[in-house]
């Protein structure tokens, strides 16, 4: 494979991350943004996957010292993309929860 790009590795992949604790009683908002370039499905780079662009947000809220919610959506904007060629990928999913401590 000299010369050629390992399989389903991007040359450029990139992360940005932020967090924010707003002065609203500790509520904190995040976000991320996932940005992935091209790669090749196979060591002959023969198979292009194109990149893809991901963000996903994120809040908590402590509603005691010990008691936490909080809740996230993935794949914000619903991207279609592949990591794997003609291997579904999630679309946009949102999660919540709370968190206790003890």
């Amino acid at each position: 494979n000299l010369g050629k790009d390992l399989p389903r590795r991007p040359t450029h992949a990139l992360t940005l991350s932020s967090d924010w604790t707003t002065p609203l009683a500790g509520l904190t908002l995040g976000a991320d943004l996932r940005l992935v370039g091209d790669s090749f499905d196979n060591a002959s780079n023969a198979t292009r996957l194109d990149g893809y662009a991901l963000t996903t947000v994120r809040a908590s809220f402590p509603v005691t010292e010990q008691v936490e919610l909080y809740g996230r959506v993935e794949n914000l904007f619903d991207q279609t993309y592949q990591t794997v060629a003609t291997y579904g990928t999630l679309g946009r999913a949102a999660y919540i929860g709370i968190r206790a401590r003890y």
